[in-house]
């Protein structure tokens, strides 16, 4: 009887919030840009499989500064902004690990990457590591690429350097009418 009860109510939470593998099954982060305004919205981030660390700490007023290079994958040009920050890198020219690898060296404390296709406003890629046994100990996030894609066009029309943000936040009991999502993004 007991293990029928437990029976259902692992299907029914199945069927409720589909099978997730827990191995790799990470929370989703939010975001809010504070600065400019016009970008003050709140951001869905994915986190890496299995490299990286999750937030242990909240950031306020924290900034979001762009990678030069914006693939992330050598030594950056502005790495003294970018120190005590977090960077925004582009998808594409090396692995996702290897550019969590130059931002840790370059003393940011996450990563956040956007898709290289700044039409892609709904497909989530999942970050895992290129198999070299290397890790990372910051936080390594995905962003959507018409949201990367946003905040730097936002960011160079202000000629700015920088967003200012607040991460991670708690949408857990925020109602959907209620969240400050960009009017680009469907989630």
């Amino acid at each position: 009887m007991v293990y029928l009860f437990f029976r259902n109510v692992f299907i029914l939470n199945v069927f409720i919030h589909g099978f997730r593998d827990t191995k790799y099954a990470k929370e989703d982060v939010y975001f809010e840009i504070v600065e400019p305004e016009t970008l003050h919205y709140s951001f869905k981030a994915r986190p890496a499989q299995d490299f990286g660390v999750p937030f242990n700490a909240t950031y306020n007023n924290i900034g979001l500064v762009l990678a030069e290079p914006r693939h992330g994958c050598s030594t950056p040009i502005n790495k003294y902004e970018l120190q005590n920050n977090i960077v925004l890198i582009e998808r594409g020219g090396c692995s996702f690990l290897s550019k969590c690898i130059q931002g840790e060296r370059a003393g940011v404390v996450a990563v956040i990457i956007c898709d290289n296709d700044a039409y892609n406003d709904d497909q989530y890629i999942d970050m895992i590591d290129d198999t070299t046994r290397r890790n990372c100990s910051i936080p390594a996030l995905f962003i959507l690429g018409k949201d990367g894609f946003m905040i730097k066009k936002s960011l160079s029309t202000h000629n700015l350097v920088r967003a200012i943000i607040n991460i991670p936040i708690n949408m857990t009991y925020v109602l959907p009418h209620q969240q400050k999502k960009p009017p680009w993004t469907p989630w």
